[in-house]
């Protein structure tokens, strides 16, 4: 096995984690133009699976992506879920014009704490009945660190009976951060139609593949996983 500095994986669980990997480096408040660029130069040198952004910046990300298999990835209705399911709709309508590969839309926190499962329900499939006609993968993300366990596995048959694609943990922007423990609960109640993507307290690629095992399909982490495959003398993959 070829060995790495300061690190005991693999270079193909590197490449595995690596090529799972959402790149949100530019999904931040303060994200510049050159910002975005950047995240797309790092994302083609290590093949990561997507670059998530906010809406404005889509059309840089899918010139920059153009012919790498790299997803432009969409936020909708990030970071708090709140906006209204025809403004969820908008977004996802028009992000799809300006060329998202995928859609990542935060679920309505408080309609699910309050239990008003038809309007979540609904907010989803309002995005999902947009995005699978062009072929757009649809990720859901809960928020976990607000809610009990009880309400994790609410949101997931919400998810599978909207017809979404992946229940995603956190937006990263609140409260909480992935766990192993959510993720293992996410997976035993997403059955095999719906995929499972760890968001929040990915810092390394070590943490990516412990996610992995416990049966994230996807990954999202920033900046400190570049910095560590170069500190590793990873410049390309």
């Amino acid at each position: 096995m070829e060995k790495f500095k300061n690190c005991e994986m693999s270079l193909e669980e590197i490449k595995k984690v690596c090529s799972s990997l959402d790149y949100s480096a530019a999904l931040v408040y303060n994200a510049t133009e050159d910002m975005v660029i950047q995240a797309c130069k790092d994302a083609r040198e290590m093949k990561y699976a997507a670059v998530p952004v906010f809406p404005n910046y889509i059309p840089i990300v899918a010139r920059e992506l153009k012919g790498t298999g790299i997803a432009p990835q969409l936020v909708v209705g990030f970071p708090s879920g709140g906006a209204s399911s025809l403004i969820k709709q908008k977004e996802a309508e028009q992000g799809i014009k300006d060329g998202a590969g995928e859609i990542d839309m935060v679920i309505n926190v408080g309609r699910l704490l309050g239990k008003d499962y038809a309007y979540v329900e609904q907010d989803i499939k309002g995005v999902v009945d947009v995005a699978h006609p062009a072929g757009i993968t649809v990720k859901v993300i809960i928020e976990t660190g607000f809610l009990q366990d009880t309400d994790k596995i609410e949101a997931v048959k919400i998810i599978k009976a909207a017809g979404a694609d992946f229940v995603k943990t956190c937006t990263g922007f609140a409260e909480g951060k992935a766990t192993l423990h959510d993720i293992a609960l996410l997976k035993a109640y997403a059955g095999p139609d719906l995929k499972v993507k760890a968001s929040g307290g990915v810092t390394t690629l070590e943490d990516g593949l412990a996610f992995m095992k416990a049966g994230a399909d996807r990954v999202a982490g920033r900046n400190p996983i570049t910095n560590q495959l170069r500190s590793m003398g990873i410049y390309s993959l």
